[in-house]
């Protein structure tokens, strides 16, 4: 009985490749016993498993095609199995097996969402940051500690957006089955660097938007401490999940080598999880550092708006940082790793864009005052008084000054500054 298993099994086998490998045939002119040896013994159970489990019927090669290349939900339990089964190698080899077979079939992508999400991205975020500077340089013709550290950051986000780009045009957004088998070293590598862009980009975007806060509210001197703390606490976490990420695999070509017998990694899913968890405490605690000191203000019904503008971005940022948690969550036990990480590229590049708007919005206020001097559009009794010094701890014994002026009026770069009328 079990010799005519195996002879069922092997006669599945032949009809399945007579049918599901007939173009690669006729494009090369291979005998079918050629052809058998080629697939991998390991992804043979594989094959005839799906087949069967499928419904595909092996009556002619159209209707076995049609059967297969059509269905998702078939080619995932293929490529599922393939890769719990088989060593690297092996799933390279099926995987190439299967792209031929399905060639000429229309294939499911989202490539071209990702691709419009990050250049729609940037072409609202940059120009924000550029008129930023400009801002800045019309009050006091210099860039200040956090205008730079937006600066760089922005150039970090470009280079991550660019990352995400290159990699649509080689696989990343397709199935994973869909990928050709000869992108698959350089897509990895592209998403290790893009791993190690989405924690410099966060960490210096959200000590870019500490320094803001440390000008902004200078005379608290407990909040210039804490604002010393936070920049610590940021530093150290960048570090070790930066360490974490470039040595998540030893040795670290291991991380894009996938075939290395040597290869050891760390514990992917516990990484991904606790950094997104520290980056939403993180994100709350910005949002809160600052609502002691705005609560003692008293504020026009204008900045009142625009405060509340400001606020509601950064707890749509926090909010962007929860959903992107859900998708690393999904993620970690999918199978499909080309097309499901795409929402978790998404979500972290939207993540961190609204990140830099957040510390770059309320700098555009004294070049949107010249604009309405320009227009005739400045209310009166918003005349500008000094400006007021701005300290900060960056040395071993001593205070520091980190801008020439702390802005505290209408040409501040916070819609929260002293306005006539307003009070402390």
């Amino acid at each position: 009985m079990a010799t005519n298993m195996r002879r069922r099994q092997l006669d599945l086998l032949v009809l399945f490749l007579l049918a599901f490998l007939h173009p690669v045939t006729a494009v090369t002119n291979q005998t079918i016993s050629s052809l058998v040896s080629q697939v991998p013994s390991c992804a043979m159970p594989c094959l005839l498993t799906g087949l069967e489990g499928g419904g595909c019927k092996l009556t002619s090669v159209p209707v076995l095609t049609d059967c297969l290349c059509t269905n998702i939900t078939l080619q995932a339990e293929l490529s599922a199995c393939v890769q719990k089964k088989c060593f690297f190698t092996d799933q390279t080899r099926s995987a190439t097996l299967q792209r031929d077979i399905c060639e000429a079939y229309p294939k499911e992508s989202r490539a071209r969402e990702a691709r419009v999400i990050a250049i729609c991205l940037s072409v609202i975020t940059f120009p924000v940051v550029a008129l930023r500077c400009i801002s800045r340089w019309m009050v006091t013709q210099r860039l200040w500690w956090d205008d730079w550290m937006v600066v760089f950051s922005t150039v970090l986000l470009a280079t991550m957006a660019g990352v995400q780009i290159a990699g649509t045009d080689i696989g990343f957004g397709l199935h994973y089955w869909n990928v050709d088998p000869r992108q698959s070293v350089r897509l990895i590598q592209l998403f290790y660097a893009g791993q190690q862009l989405y924690i410099l980009v966060q960490v210096f975007a959200k000590i870019s938007i500490l320094l803001f806060f440390s000008r902004v509210f200078a005379s608290a001197r407990w909040f210039q401490v804490a604002i010393r703390w936070f920049i610590g606490v940021l530093v150290v976490h960048g570090v070790v999940y930066l360490f974490l990420v470039v040595f998540e695999c030893t040795p670290v070509s291991s991380t894009w080598d996938l075939g290395d017998p040597n290869r050891s990694c760390s514990n992917l899913a516990a990484i991904a999880y606790s950094g997104a968890l520290f980056s939403i405490v993180e994100d709350l605690a910005i949002l809160a550092l600052p609502i002691p000191e705005i609560i003692q203000l008293e504020l026009s019904v204008r900045k009142r708006f625009a405060l509340a503008l400001l606020f509601s971005l950064g707890i749509f940022a926090c909010a962007t940082s929860m959903i992107r948690l859900k998708f690393v969550i999904m993620f970690s036990a999918s199978l499909d790793v080309t097309w499901d990480n795409v929402d978790i590229v998404i979500w972290s590049l939207i993540e961190l864009f609204c990140a830099i708007l957040c510390a770059s919005l309320p700098a555009l206020r004294p070049l949107l005052r010249s604009l309405g001097a320009k227009f005739g559009l400045t209310s009166r009794g918003s005349a500008a008084v000094p400006l007021r010094k701005s300290m900060m701890n960056y040395g071993n014994d001593r205070f520091r000054e980190i801008s020439d002026f702390t802005p505290s009026t209408d040409i501040t770069m916070s819609p929260v500054g002293p306005k006539s009328g307003d009070k402390y």
